[in-house]
């Protein structure tokens, strides 16, 4: 399977939320293949993960201490779908991720 493919797929799986952690081993698997475009968005999705993760966690301590907080968990759900749509876009217009180290988008 081509690299581009295999990239494409983890998005895909991270779009499946549940199916993410699957992604993040392929990601994991995929980031040392010695090519540029590959390593910039295999970085950038097991960051996504990751930050995505600390996101999660932070909304949800936040739900339980403030009024309407459950409002709170969308963040990192828009949040992780805005990453994973850029990173599809990056790869179908082959693209590397410009600035992978970011925390936002």
């Amino acid at each position: 399977m081509q690299d581009k493919v295999k990239i494409q797929l983890a998005y895909g799986l991270y779009l499946g939320v549940v199916t993410a952690i699957v992604g993040l081993a392929l990601a994991y698997t995929q980031r040392n293949r010695g090519n540029p475009f590959v390593a910039s968005h295999c970085r950038f999705q097991i960051r996504t993960f990751w930050i995505g993760l600390l996101y999660v966690g932070l909304s949800a301590l936040l739900v339980g201490l403030l009024p309407g907080g459950i409002y709170l968990l969308l963040f990192p759900a828009f949040w992780w779908f805005i990453r994973c749509v850029k990173g599809i876009l990056g790869t179908v217009n082959d693209e590397s991720v410009q600035n992978e180290e970011t925390w936002l988008f």
